[in-house]
């Protein structure tokens, strides 16, 4: 987004309409060079699916997808990535985070000599703290994971309980909550995303680079079609692209920048629901721009009623029991979380951010801690229905990345560090060890 993403940027609350006027802190970043420029600095180029698959060949893929997805009742993922909360933030003082909660006596160094302790939110709308790529590092500090206060300063410690977010803590009861998922960039929005789309973020770390049809590369949607797996992105209000507020970055990709499946609707998803109609895969995106997606300074209650709304309608269609509702968050938004993240490459894993696993086969009152990523939602799509892997198909990123100030891990030179999908990677879970099937 064009402010919510870069320390310092102070915006006010988001009320029920977008405020324009204070998103400017994401396009600020690129200095003065236009998004289609700095799409051009981070290598965009052929793409490796290219065109619209032959009837014919669509059906064939179809039917190798059926032949190689693993056997399990699963024929509708629903994906929501919300924003900007960490798990300790949100879960690591609930009951039944167990050991994967906040160790006792957990604090953070106050710069001075001296610790800070965590302390509980009164208030439903918090700060918008630090969480660019270098405020990032400076919390995660080589994976010491103690330079949050001094960092952000004392909002960053703060964290909520069931009194804050009842609706998510009853979700235990029936459902799995994935203690080990790491966001993918230690970075911010944008970047993270990338990698929920494509495995890679292609070597951008910043939020300076955005649009319709910028990058030309494959996605999860090019695996989908080919193998003739219906698809659907559900917008929750659709917010700008040209501004920057959107959280929608499949339109960031040539090949569907126009297309009228990635424009669904709330509306559209509950109507899908009532008449049987869900695609096999859906990815859901609430408005950053209305404070629906719970970005700070939103109102976290507000975000958890829509979450409420979207996963009872699905409970209460036919689609439910062959269903499963993956929720989580895109980054940390600078918020405290004492678990180091593994180490896949030179851009993460980023801060460890809440998930559920929802469903009616899914482990009911469990804590998983298998290690996962936003690429782990790809590997899940991908073992469901039987689909190849991005890193099988796209190998742009496998030696290097482009370079320049939208990748701040190649420290200013033309190329950066390899990016290659990390949907390959065994290390990696692919969340079926949630579910009971």
């Amino acid at each position: 987004m064009t402010g919510h993403d870069q320390p310092g940027t102070g915006q006010g609350g988001c009320g029920p309409e977008p405020r324009l006027s204070s998103r400017v802190g994401r396009r600020g970043f690129l200095k003065g060079v236009g998004a289609l420029g700095a799409a051009g600095l981070a290598g965009v180029s052929a793409p490796a699916l290219a065109g619209t698959q032959a009837a014919a060949s669509r059906t064939s893929a179809a039917r190798r997808a059926r032949a190689t997805a693993q056997a399990t009742p699963i024929q509708h993922v629903i994906i929501d990535c919300q924003e900007n909360r960490s798990f300790d933030h949100y879960y690591g003082f609930a009951p039944f985070a167990g050991g994967s909660g906040v160790p006792p006596g957990y604090a953070q160094p106050d710069g001075n000599g001296g610790e800070v302790r965590p302390f509980e939110f009164t208030s439903l709308s918090t700060p918008d703290i630090g969480h660019s790529w270098s405020a990032v590092h400076s919390e995660w500090n080589t994976g010491k994971m103690d330079g949050f206060y001094t960092t952000d300063g004392i909002s960053c410690m703060g964290y909520y309980t069931a009194a804050a977010l009842p609706y998510y803590y009853s979700l235990f009861d029936n459902f799995t909550l994935c203690a080990n998922y790491f966001c993918s960039v230690l970075g911010p929005t944008w970047p993270n995303r990338f990698y929920l789309a494509a495995g890679t973020s292609g070597g951008i770390t910043t939020n300076g680079v955005w649009g319709y049809g910028v990058f030309d590369y494959p996605i999860i949607l090019d695996l989908l079609d080919a193998a003739g797996v219906t698809w659907k992105v559900y917008n929750v209000s659709w917010d700008s692209v040209p501004f920057g507020n959107t959280d929608n970055v499949f339109v960031f990709w040539k090949r569907w920048a126009n297309d009228q499946r990635t424009r669904g609707s709330r509306g559209a998803y509950l109507n899908d629901l009532r008449l049987g109609r869900l695609p096999q895969v859906s990815f859901i995106v609430p408005s950053f721009a209305r404070g629906w997606d719970e970005h700070p300074p939103a109102d976290v209650s507000v975000g958890m009623g829509i979450q409420q709304q979207l996963i009872t309608a699905l409970q209460e269609s036919s689609a439910w029991e062959s269903a499963a509702y993956i929720l989580t968050y895109d980054e940390h938004g600078g918020y405290f979380d004492h678990a180091a993240p593994p180490t896949f490459d030179a851009y993460g894993a980023g801060i460890r951010v809440p998930a559920w696993v929802i469903s009616p086969h899914a482990k009911k009152s469990h804590v998983e801690t298998t290690v996962y990523e936003h690429t782990s939602t790809l590997k899940f799509i991908e073992a469901v229905f039987g689909l190849p892997t991005l890193a099988s198909i796209n190998h742009r990123f496998d030696e290097s990345t482009p370079g320049g100030p939208n990748n701040e891990a190649s420290g200013g030179s033309p190329t950066g560090p390899p990016a290659p999908p990390r949907d390959s990677l065994p290390g990696i879970g692919n969340l079926m060890e949630c579910f009971t099937f």
